[in-house]
């Protein structure tokens, strides 16, 4: 099949969400076969889905291997695009069906990877025992991930530090962190560090589009202070891991690192002089804050902070 020549013109593509659903589960299985024992459907009448959604991009959206398929870069941006779009369908599922006196329907809730370790298990579990008409689903990301995702409608609730302000969104404050020196175990030998020490560490930081880091920047700027960043890590995981192997210190949250404390492989002290705080909300549209079942999920979520605070786990 020749696909150098588009069969549509641009702007007239209209999929049916069955042939994006389809898509979706070939991208996720990377097989045929497997995608169609999946959705329970012959594996020829999937190849020609596919085939037909590849004639009317006008290009590959997988590539064929001995092993399977792989996604090509149409595929990629078609793949990023509709997990967005059906995260949309579950949300406008949500605002269809809940009603004002009513907690039920789908609220999709997105949330950062460090507090989502402590909120998602209970708040999955009490949402299911208390209200079992709501069904839950979770999307993982940073703070500037999710204001994007909330104002775009595919996400219904999103838990993140210093939520935006404005007529569009509405926020509820859940904890005021505050910022600590996180090292390996036996390497902090303060009580507490104040920034303009703190900051003379080798640090091992995000790039500046980070809104930790966008935080921490403002605060040095306003000691005249300059971070001495050794090394650059975007994700939480890999920063965390070359803390504990020894490759330099970072400036987290308590809660960043709880786990890890807990298991004894990185220690905290607190910044002093100033104190940093970093607020963490749960927020969503103004036009979704009357839904029942968005109002039901941000009190419990609520409710699980203040139980973990209480317990002294998260401070």
């Amino acid at each position: 099949m020749d696909l150098t020549k588009k069969s549509l013109h641009t702007g007239d593509w209209q999929p049916e969400l069955r042939t994006l659903r389809y898509f979706l589960c070939v991208a996720e299985e990377k097989n045929i076969t497997r995608a169609a024992e999946r959705l329970r459907i012959a594996q020829p009448a999937l190849s020609r889905q596919i085939s037909r959604l590849e004639a009317d991009l006008g290009q590959p959206v997988f590539l064929r291997t001995s092993r399977g398929v792989e996604l090509t870069e149409a595929g990629e941006i078609l793949s990023t695009r509709a997990y967005a779009i059906m995260a949309q369908i579950a949300q406008a599922h949500h605002d269809v069906t809940s009603q004002a006196g009513s907690a039920r329907g789908v609220v999709v809730v997105g949330i950062p990877p460090t507090p989502g370790e402590f909120i998602v298990s209970p708040l999955l579990e009490r949402t299911k025992r208390d209200f079992p008409e709501i069904e839950l689903r979770f999307v993982e990301g940073f703070s500037r991930e999710l204001e994007g995702k909330l104002v775009r409608g595919e996400i219904g609730l999103a838990v993140m530090h210093d939520a935006p302000r404005g007529e569009d969104t509405v926020s509820t404050e859940l904890l005021v962190e505050h910022l600590y020196v996180i090292g390996p175990c036996g390497s902090l030998d303060r009580e507490s560090y104040p920034l303009n020490d703190a900051v003379r560490l080798p640090l091992i930081m995000p790039s500046r589009q980070n809104y930790l880091r966008i935080l921490i920047d403002k605060h040095a700027d306003a000691i005249g202070a300059e971070l001495n960043i050794i090394q650059r890590v975007d994700g939480v995981s890999h920063l965390k891991s070359l803390v504990r192997h020894g490759h330099g210190f970072t400036i987290l949250t308590f809660g960043g690192v709880l786990s890890e404390i807990q298991a004894g492989t990185l220690e905290a002290r607190p910044i002093t002089d100033p104190q940093i705080d970093w607020t963490l909300c749960v927020a969503s549209k103004s036009d979704q804050k009357s839904k029942r079942a968005i109002q039901v999920v941000a009190e419990v979520t609520q409710e699980i902070v203040n139980d973990l605070v209480a317990s002294g786990i998260w401070k």
